[in-house]
């Protein structure tokens, strides 16, 4: 999916770009606003940051020094992708003509660093929690996967700052990515000799 959305990348919208951000828009409402702004915000930099560092510690405190390098790999390599992939792309934002914005973002539009980041920390956070004998935690880390990750992605469109495309680019390759390092994580499980 990420290698077609860029294959179709331009300055403008693409496909059903600017039909979804104009219902969009036309369907905000102020107490709805607020929360989609304090959303996105706990997907910025710091509100990231502040989850790696949890558990980071969470995992340094239980001694998972294989499931911590993992988590590690997959977050710190998100933020190598999202980097090199915004400046090669250079797509701008949703301009005034298709969408007013709620926010003014100034790096490039494609694909969404939020969407990307929210996709690889919470489903590592998820499979992370797979490697835990406790039910309770692994329906904990299900949950807010399922909640945050498309909420993130829906903020985005909603505060007219992302093309739809760019959103659904970074969801792919986010999971593409995670799923890569998590093979390579499993693949240190595996006694030598033996196929994973």
């Amino acid at each position: 999916m990420f290698v077609v959305l860029a294959s179709q990348v331009e300055p403008g919208p693409i496909g059903v770009d600017a039909p979804i951000l104009r219902s969009v828009e036309s369907a905000r409402h102020e107490s709805i606003t607020g929360w989609m702004v304090g959303i996105t915000d706990l997907g910025g930099s710091i509100g990231t940051t502040v989850v790696v560092f949890v558990v980071v510690g969470v995992l340094m405190v239980a001694r998972r020094y294989r499931e911590l390098a993992f988590f590690l790999v997959a977050n710190v390599g998100a933020l190598f992708l999202i980097r090199a992939l915004k400046a090669a792309f250079a797509r701008p934002r949703p301009s005034a003509d298709v969408v007013v914005s709620i926010t003014s973002p100034q790096s490039p539009s494609f694909p969404s660093g939020h969407a990307l980041s929210a996709m690889v920390l919470y489903a590592s956070i998820f499979l992370v929690a797979l490697a835990f004998d406790d039910p309770r935690l692994k329906r904990i880390a299900t949950a807010i996967a399922l909640i945050l990750v498309p909420l993130m992605g829906i903020t985005r469109v909603y505060l007219g700052v992302h093309f739809p495309s760019d959103v659904l680019a970074g969801w792919a390759l986010g999971f593409a990515w995670v799923w890569v390092a998590y093979l390579g994580y499993r693949a240190t499980l595996t006694p030598r000799g033996v196929r994973p």
